[in-house]
Formats: C-alpha cells, structure tokens, sequence
C-alpha cells in the first residue's frame, strides 16, 4: 500500500465518522424537537395572550410572482376610485408597474379614461363605470379587490354634488362595503390641513370624512398630502394663467398663508409603498415637501419661472368673497353647468386664513424611505410653457440665466 492509498483511506475513515456524528447529532435534534416545540407553546399560553388571539393574515403581496415589473404577478387587485383626476393617473401607473391587476370605476367617457390603459399589462386594466350614489356598483368595484385606494374628492361644490355628498358620505360609503366584503386594505387620501372645525367647508368635510372611514374600517391607512404640484395642478398653474389673463396676479389679503407644496409624483410612490408595507395599516400620514413657502413667495417663484413682468395684487378677502357669493348663488339655480375658476368659491377664500404645513411628530416620507423634490428644476419645468415670447426665452429675460442651468443641470 502506498503512501497516497493510505492519505486517500484515512481522509475516508474521518469523512464516515464525521457523517455519523452528524446523523447522529440531527437524530437527537429531531427528537428533542416535539419537546421543545410543546414547551415554546405551553410558555407562549401562559405569558397572558388573550384567548381570541389571531395569526395575522398574509401581506397582500403574499402570491407575488416574478421579478416585479408591469408583466409580474404582485397578487394585488387594486380599486382605485378617482383614477383619472390629478393623483389618480400617477398612483395608478405606480401601483400597475408592478404587476398588479387595477379595477378603476370611472363616471367619464371613454376619451377621458383610455390613457390609463397603457399604464398596466394586457388584460391588467379593467375600467368599470359607477356613480357615487349607486353602492350596488361600488360593491361590484370592491368585491373582488384585496385593496381599495379612494382618491375621489371636490374642492368645490357643483349643483350636483356637494361637499358632503363627495367628501364626507361616499368616503363613509366605500369604507364599510369594503369592511362588509373582505377588502384587506383601505388608503383614504384626504387633505393636509384638515380639520373639523376648520373655516373652509372643504377642509371640514375632509376631516369629517376621515372620522367616518376611522370608524367604519379601523385599519384604513389615512394619506394627508399637502398642495401638490405637477403638470395639472390646480396651484402654480392658476398663478401662471392670471399672470396671462389680467394684469396683476390676484393674491388674497397680504398672502402669507404658509405652504409645503408636495411633487405629485412623490405622493404617488408613497401610496405604492403604503400598499406594500402591511405595518402602515391604521396609521396617518402627512406628505409635505422640504421647504415651507408663503403663498406671495410661491407666486413670485412663478413670475421668475415664466418670466413676466406682472405684479402680484393684494385683494381684501371680503371684495373677493362678495364676488364668489354672487358665483355660487348662480351655480346652483342655472340649469347648465357654469365655469367654476380657482380661488373664486368662498372655501378657497376662507382657506386662506389657516397654514398648511406638516406636524413636526406625525409620520410622513421619512418613515417610507423617500426624499420628495425640491421645487426647483425639472419638477417646476413645466411652467415653461407659460412664457409669453417662446419656451426658451419669455418676455422679460434678465437676470434668469441661473434659473435656465439649474432646470439644464436637473435635466442631466
């Protein structure tokens, strides 16, 4: 036998002992196991764990399947309500990218709603038409659905449909028919700002509102954005379309009423990661930009932005709501509908006399692992459009050459 037999042969021996000893050791582990798992169980009984105690369910995206893009499986069924207003679109294309199956109830015709189509895979978009009056359709909306995103709300009234009847009773609505069917989770989208005894009827109806979805689905995640801006937004978009129409941008009263505008596109990835995460269940967040503005500095921000030489015009709340009085008294006698401009109803005017800005210990992006926009660069680009003599140049070009290199440096 040669040197290299006799290595080969011992490092045999010790490999078969070294298999022994572990068959062995897993055969003392196996039958110590019952006995320890009874112990754990009989410690787990007698540590005061109520009786009805539960196992939780499963997170929502327990049946994901694939590598999590728009052709994944992210086992969610989302309905949305709201999908085609301002947020609507963007929540819609976040929560469809990874692969979950969207139910969106829309009361708009086909043309306003076929650009949501392309924002999931084939046969992941289901458009349903409903009414906020008919719970027979939202129930069909819901039924089928793991999570239920309400979006819907109405900043001002119409003949057809009042503050309570958008805010405060459809919110209370698909609150408990989600409870009734099964939904496992509820994001409601209220308002930063909101309050019961708020002076504007919108944002007292959305507080309101929130208190009726607490009550009817204790686990409903509450989202409280702040103003937000984007390419339809209701905000920087009226202040650039009165420094197009009149001669001076109206402001109410002296315009310090405090502001943390909010990218909409950033609420929309909140939402999604609200969705994902089960531990958000219950909870209240407030989504708010990094910088607080007044309104006359987020006014002058647009003026720098598309370049005019127009002022801002204090106008004294009470010669505006005088105005509005007039507005509304005709929106609800006239048979047609009527143009209803922003800031021209007395809940935007009533608005004005409170601030707008997060709660320095209530959760918000920090807690969802998200860095919102600054409101500069790309993110206010679209302003742009508003320059009277071209994108690139507008009509008043001093002093912009930096505010021109930081939208190029955004951009790159």
């Amino acid at each position: 036998v040669t040197d290299r037999d006799a290595r080969l042969s011992s490092r045999a021996m010790s490999s078969a002992i070294l298999r022994r000893v572990s068959c062995d050791a897993f055969a003392a582990a196996s039958a110590r196991a019952p006995a320890v798992v009874c112990a754990s169980a009989r410690a787990f009984a007698s540590s005061g764990v109520p009786k009805d105690f539960k196992v939780p369910p499963p997170p929502v995206t327990a049946n994901a399947a694939g590598t999590g893009g728009r052709s994944s499986s992210s086992g969610i069924t989302c309905t949305v309500f709201g999908a085609t207003g301002f947020l609507g679109r963007y929540v819609t294309h976040h929560v469809a990218k990874s692969g979950s199956r969207m139910i969106l109830p829309t009361r708009c015709g086909e043309n306003e709603r076929q650009h949501l189509k392309v924002m999931g895979d084939l046969g992941q978009i289901v458009q349903l038409d409903y009414s906020i009056r008919d719970e027979e359709a939202i129930r069909f909306a819901v039924e089928r659905s793991n999570v239920v995103i309400n979006l819907v709300g109405r900043e001002w009234e119409t003949r057809n449909f009042s503050f309570d009847d958008v805010n405060v009773n459809f919110a209370k609505k698909v609150a408990e028919i989600s409870a009734e069917v099964g939904v496992r989770r509820l994001i409601h989208v209220s308002a930063l700002g909101a309050s019961v005894d708020h002076p504007s009827a919108y944002f007292r109806t959305k507080a309101l509102g929130e208190e009726a979805v607490k009550e009817a689905f204790p686990s409903a995640t509450i989202v409280r954005p702040a103003k937000m801006i984007g390419v339809e937004d209701r905000f920087l978009n009226v202040f650039a379309e009165h420094s197009r129409k009149y001669p001076a941008i109206p402001i109410i009263d002296g315009g310090d009423t405090l502001h943390q505008p909010v990218f909409v596109d950033d609420v929309a990835v909140a939402i999604r990661r609200i969705v994902h995460d089960e531990l958000t269940s219950g909870q209240t967040y407030e989504l708010a930009g990094d910088r607080v503005y007044t309104t006359d500095e987020l006014a002058q921000l647009v003026i720098r932005t598309i370049r005019t030489r127009k002022k801002t015009a204090y106008v004294p709340s009470f010669i505006m709501k005088s105005i509005a009085c007039a507005h509304e008294s005709l929106l609800r006698r006239v048979p047609f509908p009527m143009p209803t401009p922003v800031g021209l109803t007395r809940s935007y005017i009533d608005a004005q006399t409170r601030d707008y800005v997060k709660q320095p210990n209530s959760l918000g992006f920090a807690e969802l692992g998200i860095e919102p926009n600054v409101l500069d660069g790309y993110v206010i680009d679209y302003l742009r459009s508003y320059r009277a003599g071209g994108y690139e140049t507008g009509d008043a070009p001093w002093d912009h050459e930096n505010d021109d290199s930081t939208i190029h440096r955004a951009r790159a």
